[in-house]
């Protein structure tokens, strides 16, 4: 998945995915902080793994991956 909106500077990578963080005020940018959080806590309980790329002013995209056999596991 990925966006054009503002771009996340490195250094905060890793609390992209806390709960309520955010990186700026709900006026200049809207929303809760918990649409990343979610998918992070739904990703890394199915043992998976999700990252971020990005650069301020250049969109971000997000990255995921999920073991096959967890998958496998669920659908016998």
């Amino acid at each position: 998945m990925s966006d054009n909106g503002i771009g996340i500077d490195l250094v905060q990578h890793e609390r992209i995915f806390d709960i309520f963080f955010r990186l700026h005020s709900y006026q200049t940018h809207p929303g809760t902080g918990l649409g990343l959080a979610v998918c992070h806590r739904v990703i890394t309980r199915h043992g998976g793994r999700i990252r971020a790329e990005s650069q301020p002013g250049a969109g971000s995209q997000f990255k995921f991956t999920l073991p096959l056999e967890h998958v496998h596991e669920k659908s016998n």
